[in-house]
């Protein structure tokens, strides 16, 4: 049986694309007066996860107090920030879950994260959890270092793929749930959070 996820496991926040379509980080894109990954390390702090941001570069949101680890293989989209995020938490907290969220995400609650542990409890051989509509919406979700096995032998590298073959649950994705690819994403934001 896989232990239960605590308050005390660490959070990730995926930052290491390149932010092509928003045509500068977005992770620093400012939205109600604070960068967007400022934001979400505010309302993981509050939880008590400790917090690590997954980049390019280490240290890279230093002046936003937020500590980065660089990415084991840059450029490998969202699977490789997995990658980086559950090797870290192995090698610093041993095995066991990891928050993960991306740092493009505009409205995370601690009620979604509740959501995605609550199922978490009631499927105890499971490796992740998601929220899933047509498709899965990895972000936020939890994921087990059991995954890090997986990760090279994944088809395409792509993280729908490790979730359709993986032990996961799935939970209903939130309609609210929304991302900013673009600055008028932020923009279109009524700040109703």
């Amino acid at each position: 049986m896989t232990p239960v996820l605590h308050a005390r496991d660490p959070a990730y926040i995926l930052a290491g694309g390149r932010s092509s379509r928003f045509g500068s980080d977005k992770a620093r894109a400012m939205l109600e007066g604070r960068p967007l990954i400022r934001r979400i390390a505010d309302m993981l702090e509050a939880r008590g996860h400790k917090v690590v941001a997954v980049a390019r570069d280490a240290d890279r949101y230093a002046d936003l107090a937020i500590e980065t680890v660089a990415d084991i293989e840059p450029d490998l989209g969202p699977i490789g920030g997995l990658e980086t995020a559950l090797a870290h938490r192995l090698q610093t907290n041993g095995p066991g879950w990891a928050v993960l969220t991306s740092c493009d995400l505009i409205n995370p609650s601690p009620e979604m994260l509740g959501t995605l542990e609550s199922l978490r409890e009631r499927s105890p051989e499971t490796e992740a959890v998601a929220f899933k509509d047509d498709r899965w919406q990895p972000f936020p979700g939890l994921y087990h270092t059991q995954l890090l096995d997986r990760l090279h032998t994944v088809p395409a590298r792509s993280l729908q793929k490790l979730l359709s073959g993986a032990r996961a649950a799935a939970a209903e994705a939130p309609k609210d749930l929304r991302q900013a690819n673009r600055p008028s994403d932020l923009e279109a934001f009524d700040g109703s959070d």
